[in-house]
């Protein structure tokens, strides 16, 4: 009798399984975060129903389109997987480069015109994290100090005077 509990015990504990959203890893069901990408982990079917709707959000070409970013092919595809990941429908275009070679492809991420907002606050907060400094060097440039030196510049210089710090990139 005590084999027939056990054996229940170990099933019921098998089905109730957490899985990582993103790396697919499966975890008992008393773990909360994956151990290799720190993601919450769902039930099967939390992770089936987030799934589900980040297929939608890939498959639905937004109307309406406007470009949020433009660049490489790897950032403009992990750009992509955070606004999927947030379930904002998305697409990356590319117009390709010259025919002699010399001339990269440029890649843009479109997003409805509505969505355009929430993509970028999205995209800043991805930044965010990626570059927490750049949230200390912004706050400086606001009270009018260099990030580098702390030496007082314009809201105009193009590079801190003191240090030689690049301010402003002109194109």
């Amino acid at each position: 009798m005590l084999a027939n509990e056990v054996g229940y015990h170990y099933n019921e504990t098998m089905t109730q399984i957490k899985i990582c959203p993103d790396c697919k890893t499966e975890y008992f069901p008393h773990i909360g975060r994956c151990a290799d990408c720190g993601a919450v982990l769902l039930t099967p079917e939390e992770n089936k129903k987030i799934q589900e709707e980040k297929q939608r959000c890939m498959d639905e070409i937004p109307e309406d389109t406007v470009v949020v970013r433009e660049g490489s092919l790897t950032w403009m595809d992990e750009l992509y997987n955070v606004l999927i990941g947030s379930n904002i429908s998305c697409a990356v275009t590319t117009d390709a480069g010259c025919k002699k070679g010399c001339c990269g492809s440029t890649y843009r991420l479109l997003v409805s015109s509505e969505d355009a907002e929430k993509a970028s606050e999205r995209i800043e907060e991805h930044c965010a994290l990626l570059h927490p400094e750049l949230k200390a060097s912004r706050e400086m440039m606001g009270r009018g100090q260099c990030p580098a030196c702390s030496s007082p510049v314009s809201s105009d210089a193009v590079e801190c005077p003191d240090c030689g710090l690049t301010l402003l990139i002109i194109e």
